[in-house]
């Protein structure tokens, strides 16, 4: 990506001759265009140039990288080579500084391609593609912005233009990773999965040797599976325009201290498998159980060395946004992000704080395929990158169940949302429950008369996977009976109690009543219902509840383990009188249950109260 203006100077004016050869005709494409009379167009691109006074010092240059030998091979080249005056002492007493390397892929390499580009009458504008891989505008007027010396001057094995200037070399974003400067943690952390290899088809081939292949010009290409896979970007492409945030040293270092805490694995953890949960292991009476199932961590890595994985991945995967996305825009100077506004990573996430983000920007770049910006602080939500809110719609495991249904509320006018059942639905819950790809409302449920045995009190498991170790606040939404059918008779309450099974740091199964602290002869009220001298929550039979269980730390890691911890829903009352079952709901409808991180639960509730 060029920010600069292309000079357009007619050619005609320049005094310049214009040869009637087509770019795009494939006859030529390979050939000259001589006709036996011309300098030098019977002898070989190195000998043209450098016995050309114009051009002492790209000769210098091509020499100091051993160009010649290529220049000099069967292989047709095009060259777009800066006269010596288009070079500034500066740049060319740089360029001579630099390793052969560098001067072979920042200039050699820059003004050159492969096979035939004449230029004539009949050319429209085009983009080329220098043996570097870079992008440079072609047309009848100039290369790369710059106006023609002299054109269609041929060789034997190629074509030159002279140009009135030095095209400027941009690194693409992975090339820039090797000059980063004050951001060694992400250089090294990214080079470390550099993966080189040889392309053939831009290497020039050589003489056998011992019968195998050898090469003038060995081309080597590098790929990185950070960059592929967890970044999911191309960013050696060309083609593609992205923006990059690069987090500095001492962003980088904040990130990591702010994220390695939520991935505090046990090498070993016990957990109870509601998959396969008895009777007896439901009856959650006692402050431990034996476990069912251990999960361990992945045996090529250590306890430390997956930590260390997952928090680095979780730093560098949201870093790159693509341009294609209108939405993305800010990032590349173009509009603002207002508060609310979102960004698309090309890790397939949105993002918001934007302007906050883009607030840390200590440097702007300009790269080949994009935009790098350099950044003090990543500044994201934790919700919305690390840490995010796990959400459980259906239970893993039923008991006393003999069969558990989907419903689905369609609202036919209005917005569901917005009907007064759903009344005592926190704003934070309804991005959730009312999804804004969908216009139903899902909740599942088992009807009484699914209820194993007349005084049977159902239970729904909860399998809580993906957790992290860190402070959630608990919440789980049920749904009355009036979501069916609005009629007196189905106004009954519902008393329902709340265990979690988790596994403590030192791998011993736990059981703990929810919310944390609450005593047996506790009721924990939803503005319904009478004392019931239990932990109980009190359902109310006109709304849709959330119920609140409070917080709670998970002292170890869940997230890409098999193991998990799980959530007992289950009902406190007996049914076994015709009074009560016609008195209390025995029903149970869950929309969800969700587990929202301590930092975003504050935040919303300190919004909520402002």
């Amino acid at each position: 990506m060029k920010l600069n203006k292309y000079i357009g100077i007619s050619m005609l004016s320049a005094g310049l001759v214009l040869a009637a050869a087509s770019c795009t005709d494939y006859s030529d494409y390979n050939t000259a265009p001589v006709d036996g009379l011309t300098p030098g167009a019977n002898t070989t691109l190195w000998e043209n140039i450098s016995n050309d006074p114009q051009l002492t010092k790209f000769t210098a240059l091509a020499k100091k990288c051993n160009f010649s030998e290529a220049l000099n091979s069967p292989r047709f080249y095009t060259v777009w080579a800066p006269v010596d005056a288009a070079f500034s002492d500066d740049d060319y007493n740089r360029l001579m500084a630099s390793d052969s390397a560098t001067v072979l892929k920042q200039f050699i390499q820059h003004h050159i391609t492969e096979f035939n580009y004449p230029v004539s009458a009949a050319l429209d504008s085009m983009t080329i593609v220098s043996l570097n891989s870079k992008h440079h505008p072609f047309t009848m007027d100039d290369f790369d912005g710059f106006r023609y010396a002299a054109i269609n001057l041929p060789s034997s094995n190629g074509l030159m233009h002279k140009i009135n200037g030095m095209s400027e070399f941009y690194n693409n974003l992975y090339e820039n990773v090797d000059d980063l400067t004050d951001c060694d943690h992400i250089k090294a952390y990214i080079q470390k999965y550099d993966q080189y290899f040889l392309d053939p088809s831009a290497s020039v081939i050589g003489p056998l040797v011992d019968g195998k292949q050898t090469y003038l010009d060995s081309v080597l290409r590098k790929t990185n599976n950070v960059v592929r896979s967890i970044m999911n970007a191309d960013l050696e492409n060309e083609d593609s325009t992205y923006c990059m945030l690069i987090p500095n040293d001492k962003a980088w270092e904040a990130a990591y201290e702010a994220i390695r805490p939520c991935y505090n694995y046990i090498s070993t953890m016990d957990y109870m498998d509601v998959t396969k949960k008895t009777q007896v292991a439901s009856n959650a009476t006692s402050t431990t159980a034996k476990a069912e199932k251990p999960a361990t961590l992945p045996t090529s890595m250590s306890r430390d060395e997956y930590n260390d994985s997952l928090t680095y991945h979780n730093i560098v995967s949201r870093l790159v946004f693509s341009r294609s996305y209108q939405r993305n825009s800010p990032l590349f100077g173009e509009g603002i992000f207002a508060e609310d506004d979102s960004a698309y990573a090309t890790s397939r996430r949105y993002l918001t704080n934007m302007p906050e983000v883009l607030d840390h920007t200590t440097d702007v770049s300009e790269m080949s395929n994009g935009i790098a910006r350099v950044v003090d602080s990543l500044a994201f939500f934790p919700w919305e990158t690390y840490n995010p809110v796990i959400s459980v719609r259906v239970p893993d495991n039923t008991l006393k169940v003999a069969k558990l249904t989907t419903h689905s509320i369609y609202a036919k006018t209005g917005r569901l949302q917005d009907f007064p059942i759903f009344s005592k639905v926190p704003e934070m819950f309804k991005q959730w429950l009312f999804p804004a790809n969908s216009p139903y409302f899902t909740y599942v449920a088992v009807d009484s008369t699914d209820v194993e045995g007349s005084s049977g009190k159902p239970e729904f498991n909860f399998a809580l996977r993906g957790v992290r170790s860190t402070t959630y606040h608990i919440y789980v939404v049920t749904v009355p009976a009036q979501i069916e059918e609005d009629a007196d008779h189905l106004v009954r309450p519902y008393y329902l109690r709340f265990y979690l099974s988790w596994t403590d740091a030192s791998n011993k199964q736990q059981y703990t009543v929810l919310p944390q602290g609450a005593r047996n002869d506790s009721e924990i009220s939803t503005d319904f219902g009478e004392n019931t001298n239990k932990s109980t929550f009190v359902g109310d039979p006109d709304k849709v509840n959330v119920l609140d269980l409070g917080e709670f730390t998970f002292p170890a890691c869940y997230y890409g383990l098999d193991a998990y911890p799980s959530l007992m829903m289950m009902h406190t009352k007996s049914y076994a009188s015709a009074s009560n079952r016609s008195k209390y709901d025995q029903q149970m409808r869950v929309a969800g249950v969700y587990l929202v991180p301590k930092e975003y639960n504050d935040k919303w509730s300190n919004s909520a109260n402002e």
